[in-house]
């Protein structure tokens, strides 16, 4: 057991429980549910999988207390079919000393983001938008008193629901210019009766008789803590107003803790801070729970890229926070904790914060996952991986994200592995993604998956072009090719002149570049306007033109956003509904993809496309019947991306000898 954390590891007392350590699994979107917002039994193996692997408590996703039109990100707290589905929750927690809160909330005039207005009309305290003009400015329904009574009411019902679940206690969730934040911001209460005011305190009438209601439905044993957002605008709710509100809500003496955070999630410049990617240092944001602890006495809870437990660590010792809040890391590892804890550093598959496979699946209707942890949204059925009936002898081409976790996954099934990798370096075109601004983070695949293989004695053979007789001449039972992919050039004329270069060209640097140069952004993913920047710093004139609703719209929002930002500032034009039809010597004929009405961009000296790959599949036609079983992966299979890559090795790995899948 290691020393190593001792202020994380450290218990503490939250109300009238006492947590066994420092870390908090937040709150967040998991989106495990069914359509009308109900848990599923996926959700239940999630959260008993981050209590398992040595959280100190458990909150969940955000829940709603009436149908307000768009359960699809909320959990329905109003609905009665929930309560056994918490109870299930509770009990996955419970098995492991871990208590479980529901997070609560209600998105007032935010409901009417996207398409949801159709379903419910959104309500606020005063008939006012925000005044963010990069969402749809739709004008909420004033409350009336009696639909403020009813909404009161609601809270009670769903805490009563929580607590009829065993739950432990309720989050409520207070910002994203949600419904407690429009009460208490004079931006969008115009009120004139008892819930109006001049001041905050005037304002605050509403979230004392929230938090009176439910204190009195959930009792003085069970945990009430509060979430706070800095809005990040200046028309909404900003740190030093919640610092104000922690303190009247420490006197009004009814809730244990707060936790403190940011970001309006439908506005995607605050947005995106609410998911930090990983242009944002780890720790980056110490001051939010910092600046609510010089104000109050009860814990406050910090979160925000606390990617390891070095930094969560420094966050206690150093009186940033009393508990460091952890989703995406958990995501990325749910057994962080106790690899910390046990002094196994190196086990830890460290998050990324490329935002890519969490939020980038809610994006998409999915439920998160983590772009090099396959058994994140499948832990029921891969969290035990059982070991192999018999050991075998398998061989690996490929050390790209496939070919590693199929070796890594074969071996800790006990069996005999040996991967051959034709470069320098593991890690396939992992190696090119790190070399772009800003992305050198990715390099802790590699580095996860170099430790990994050399604890579990895979044999690595690097600089090795392994061709049918060096497979045959290890004898194997099994064999998986993961050789990946060559760079893909889309069917347009003159794609073959000596100047037109693909991304992955770019990116080794054994090729010219011109002074303007143009990117061609085919796939809409990161490829295009990552290798765009690279090549702005480089000091050329670069536009991307894609045939897209808009470059990068493949991307997660987050990611997304922040990159754009990038781009513009380093004066990178980024064009689209653009389709190319023929390269010149130095110029390129285009043409738009809705009116198809053409036209020459001269002065072209370089095109780059950014359009994936075209799999080297070669040695699989050659192996067919020559090994008594074989598996093809990856790129080699089909080019996608770094996640279905280690999602196919992952399975490939379970599957040697006949094993699960």
């Amino acid at each position: 057991m290691s020393n190593s954390f001792p202020h994380l590891f450290s218990p503490i007392a939250i109300g009238r429980y006492t947590l066994k350590n420092r870390i908090m699994n937040t709150g967040h979107a998991a989106h495990f549910q069914t359509g009308d917002g109900l848990p599923t039994e996926r959700y239940v193996d999630y959260v008993g999988e981050r209590a398992k692997g040595g959280v100190g408590i458990v909150v969940t996703s955000h829940t709603v207390p009436y149908y307000d039109g768009d359960v699809a990100l909320s959990l329905a707290s109003f609905d009665e079919r929930i309560v056994p589905m918490y109870q299930r929750m509770a009990a996955a927690t419970h098995a492991h000393d871990v208590p479980l809160l529901a997070q609560l909330g209600h998105r007032g005039r935010q409901t009417a983001d996207g398409a949801a207005f159709l379903a419910r009309p959104s309500k606020a305290p005063s008939a006012v938008p925000p005044p963010d003009f990069s969402i749809p400015q739709l004008v909420p329904h004033a409350m009336t008193i009696a639909e403020i009574e009813e909404t009161l009411e609601q809270f009670g019902a769903a805490s009563r629901r929580a607590m009829s679940g065993d739950l432990d206690g309720i989050e409520l969730s207070i910002g994203m210019d949600y419904l407690f934040p429009n009460f208490l911001s004079a931006q969008a209460n115009r009120r004139d009766d008892r819930y109006g005011g001049a001041t905050l305190e005037e304002r605050m009438t509403f979230m004392y008789e929230t938090v009176d209601v439910v204190r009195d439905t959930i009792g003085r044993e069970r945990i009430l803590g509060i979430r706070m957002y800095d809005d990040l605008e200046d028309w909404g709710m900003r740190l030093d107003d919640y610092k104000q509100v922690a303190r009247l809500l420490e006197e009004h003496g009814k809730v244990d803790y707060f936790n403190m955070w940011q970001g309006i999630v439908p506005s995607p410049r605050s947005g995106r801070t609410h998911w930090p990617a990983h242009y944002y240092p780890p720790g980056a944001f110490a001051h939010l729970p910092r600046g609510i602890k010089e104000y109050v006495s009860l814990p406050v809870v910090g979160a925000g890229r606390l990617d390891s437990p070095a930094v969560a660590e420094r966050f206690i010792a150093e009186g940033t926070a009393d508990l460091v809040g952890m989703a995406r890391a958990l995501i990325a590892d749910p057994h962080l904790p106790n690899k910390a804890r046990e002094g196994r550093t190196a086990d830890i598959r460290t998050c990324i914060a490329c935002t890519q496979s969490c939020v980038g699946h809610i994006y998409v209707g999915m439920g998160v996952g983590c772009i090099y942890n396959p058994v994140t949204g499948r832990e029921g059925e891969w969290a035990v991986l059982p070991p192999a009936a018999e050991r075998r002898r398998v061989v690996v081409v490929g050390g790209g994200p496939a070919g590693m976790e199929s070796a890594r996954i074969a071996a800790e099934r006990g069996h005999d592995v040996v991967l051959f990798e034709r470069g320098a370096r593991l890690g396939g075109q992992v190696n090119l993604v790190m070399r772009t601004p800003a992305r050198d983070n990715f390099e802790e695949i590699i580095l996860f998956f170099e430790r990994q293989l050399a604890k579990l004695g895979v044999d690595v053979r690097l600089r090795t072009d392994a061709g049918v007789d060096d497979i045959l001449a290890e004898r194997p039972d099994a064999a998986i090719l993961a050789t990946g992919s060559s760079a893909f050039r889309p069917e347009v004329i003159g794609n073959d002149k000596r100047h037109v270069l693909t991304a992955r060209e770019v990116i080794q640097g054994n090729a010219a570049i011109g002074e303007n140069v143009l990117v061609v952004d085919t796939l809409g993913r990161a490829e295009a306007p990552t290798v765009a920047e690279l090549i702005a710093d480089m000091g050329r004139k670069v536009e991307v033109v894609t045939g897209l609703a808009y470059v990068g719209c493949e991307m997660p929002i987050p990611a997304w956003h922040n990159l754009m930002e990038r781009l513009l500032q380093k004066n990178v034009t980024l064009t689209p509904f653009t389709g190319v039809w023929e390269i010149e010597d130095d110029s390129v004929d285009v043409y738009n993809v809705i009116s198809w009405q053409p036209r020459t961009m001269d002065g072209i000296d370089t095109v780059v496309f950014a359009s994936g790959g075209v799999p080297e599949d070669g040695l699989a036609a050659a192996l067919e019947g020559r090994v008594a079983e074989l598996h093809v992966i990856g790129d080699c299979y089909q080019p996608r991306d770094i996640e279905m890559a280690v999602v196919d090795g992952h399975r490939a790995g379970r599957a040697i000898g006949g094993g699960e899948v």
